[in-house]
């Protein structure tokens, strides 16, 4: 009895066996040998163990077949596609180098047309500065070449041009002051101003190269110490002309200097 507890003790642990080893199942359905065939055990666990066998052979396709998650495939078919796939299934490709960018050059200056020389560099060019108004011209009555004839002569003043005016004209014929070498550049008329002194009211006549030229009235300049001017528009030829005044009736004013405007 010992011997049989042994064996079936083999055989039940084969049942726990897993289907690779299934050899070790193969000696069990074999035919008992001659000293088992007599024993109730033998007889007893035969067919139970010839099913066990059959179950175990019917489940080796399904073994072989079956996926890592426990589903299975019927052979002749696709398996189907699963997503998302393993990781391992996935090849992955390296990530493309962005192109390089390099950064824009300015095209050469183009060369000069053929035949022809290059233009040459602009210079900057100020402008030519205007021409200056030349300053007026002055005559001092006092003045060495002026013809003082009668009784006009010169008298000092402190607020005259050159220090001296003068007076005593008119009255007479022959009183008179000549203004020499008064130059122009050319035929015209022009804008003279003579400034004279006078207490009062007085009067003036104006020849210009022995021509009569106009009648001028010289207004009172506050004091016989105190020099006004007057305006007066004369024709004059290119070259040196010659200013007189006077008055054959009554005393003109002390007269101090002309002043010609370009």
């Amino acid at each position: 009895m010992g011997e049989a507890g042994n064996e079936e003790t083999r055989e039940l642990r084969a049942l726990d066996a897993p289907t690779q080893h299934l050899p070790a199942l193969i000696p069990a359905m074999a035919p008992e040998p001659p000293g088992l065939q007599e024993t109730g055990l033998g007889r007893r666990w035969r067919w139970p163990l010839v099913a066990l066998a059959a179950a175990a052979l019917a489940s080796v396709p399904i073994a072989l077949f079956a996926t890592s998650d426990g589903s299975s495939t019927p052979r002749g078919q696709t398996p189907p596609l699963r997503w998302p796939p393993a990781a391992a299934a996935v090849s992955e490709s390296p990530s493309p180098t962005p192109p390089r960018t390099e950064e824009p050059v300015a095209p050469p200056p183009p060369p000069p047309p053929p035949g022809g020389e290059a233009a040459p560099p602009r210079v900057a060019t100020s402008p030519s500065p205007s021409p200056t108004t030349p300053a007026p011209a002055s005559y001092e009555a006092e003045a060495p070449g002026n013809r003082l004839r009668g009784r006009v002569a010169a008298r000092e003043m402190a607020g005259a041009s050159g220090g001296s005016v003068v007076g005593w004209v008119g009255r007479e014929r022959d009183n008179t002051l000549t203004f020499t070498g008064v130059t122009v550049a050319k035929d015209g008329r022009y804008e003279v101003t003579v400034h004279y002194v006078t207490g009062e009211r007085r009067t003036a006549a104006i020849e210009v190269n022995g021509r009569f030229a106009a009648m001028v009235d010289f207004p009172a300049t506050g004091g016989w110490d105190r020099v006004g001017s007057v305006r007066v528009t004369l024709a004059l030829r290119a070259g040196a002309n010659t200013i007189e005044f006077s008055n054959r009736w009554a005393w003109a004013p002390d007269f101090d200097r002309l002043v010609l405007s370009p």
